[in-house]
């Protein structure tokens, strides 16, 4: 990697250990999502992948980790509307330690193929931004990610309908339709958050936090 974008730093357990997914610039000039390792959620962290495990050509960001049904891990990112316009959310598959990408990138959907989704409005793109994948009390598959609605940044969600990462899934309504996005849910042991920023303004960003109501089926705000 080298100087440039040091972006989205999402930090998960996987077998005793801590590892951060985080966009960096590779060499060729080019975003991509790293991987780095530590013995505790603080750190430090240390370069662990072997470099990108996002496709060196593409420009992607916004990696995050997923176990699927069949134990296997996953990352699951951003092919960046930079590059391709309509941008995408693509998984492909890692090795048991994390140090590289075993799989070929599936693309899950575009952008434009959310209904709520409107193009940027400066650039005419659409936008993929900050996929999360969530599984609900109900043992349903969700995927919260970003992109614009009516000039906002927003939260969408994605219903996997087979329980599993794929083609066969749904969009749902908006969780936040208002200047946030870009999220992530965590449990402090009693209840649910959403954490996102807001606003969508460089250098104004601030972080959110809201309770949420795991409902089964999908989530809410509370």
């Amino acid at each position: 990697m080298n100087k440039g974008a040091n972006w989205a730093p999402e930090v998960h357990k996987y077998k005793g250990q801590f590892y951060m997914f985080a966009t960096f610039t590779q060499d060729n000039g080019l975003r991509g999502t790293y991987i780095l390792k530590s013995d505790g959620p603080l750190g430090p962290f240390v370069p662990h992948s072997n470099g990108a495990v996002t496709p060196k050509d593409w420009e992607c960001l916004d990696g995050t980790f997923y176990i699927g049904n069949n134990g296997k891990p996953y990352i699951v990112f951003c092919h960046e509307h930079t590059q391709i316009i309509d941008g995408t959310i693509c998984f492909a598959q890692l090795s048991d330690d994390l140090v590289e990408r075993i799989s070929e990138p599936i693309t899950i959907f575009a952008a434009s193929s959310c209904p709520w989704v409107d193009q940027h409005e400066q650039t005419g793109h659409f936008v993929t931004d900050g996929p999360f994948l969530y599984r609900t009390k109900a043992d349903e598959l969700l995927m919260i990610w970003s992109s614009f609605i009516k000039g906002q940044y927003a939260e969408l969600i994605v219903k996997f309908e087979d329980g599993e990462i794929g083609h066969n899934f749904a969009h749902l309504p908006p969780i936040i339709d208002n200047d946030g996005g870009h999220g992530m849910i965590f449990n402090d042991g009693n209840k649910h958050w959403l954490t996102f920023h807001s606003p969508n303004t460089k250098g104004l960003e601030r972080p959110v936090f809201l309770e949420i109501l795991d409902k089964g089926d999908s989530i809410s705000i509370k």
